[in-house]
């Protein structure tokens, strides 16, 4: 059944964080508010680059009668630089600056990332694999 299977993957859970995803995922309405508010990149003397990103977040659970209430955000979310504009143009894994997991919090909080080449765009959640309220705000252009 259904039950079986969630409970299959909460056994294969690590640790209380991967079992409280699967709860979000797949037993609540789980709706999240991401957002890159700014991405600055400043030159460092040996060369490289380090992006600033600010990112709000949120997290409620819906009841399905359309009530929603607000959820504490503790969770490793993807965090990307590129090159250019991800699911634009031509765009390809070589544009793939940095993706990586951080932790993300609810509020407003600054991530700071070095690379090896300038990054054009900057975003949270970069993919949309989380239900979120506004998947299009997930992304910024980088600015000095």
């Amino acid at each position: 059944t259904s039950t079986d299977l969630v409970d299959g993957f909460k056994s294969l859970a690590r640790n209380e964080a991967e079992r409280q995803l699967v709860r979000d995922l797949l037993e609540k309405i789980t709706i999240y508010d991401l957002k890159a508010g700014s991405a600055t990149v400043t030159k460092l003397a040996d060369g490289r680059y380090q992006t600033e990103i600010s990112i709000e977040a949120a997290k409620y659970y819906a009841d399905g009668l359309g009530k929603e209430s607000k959820a504490d955000l503790v969770d490793e979310i993807d965090i990307g630089l590129f090159s250019a504009s991800p699911g634009q143009g031509a765009f390809d894994s070589k544009d793939v600056l940095y993706n990586q997991r951080h932790k993300i919090t609810s509020g407003t909080q600054k991530i700071r990332i070095v690379t090896s080449k300038r990054p054009e765009f900057a975003g949270v959640d970069p993919y949309n694999k989380y239900i979120d309220r506004d998947s299009d705000d997930n992304i910024v252009e980088v600015s000095e």
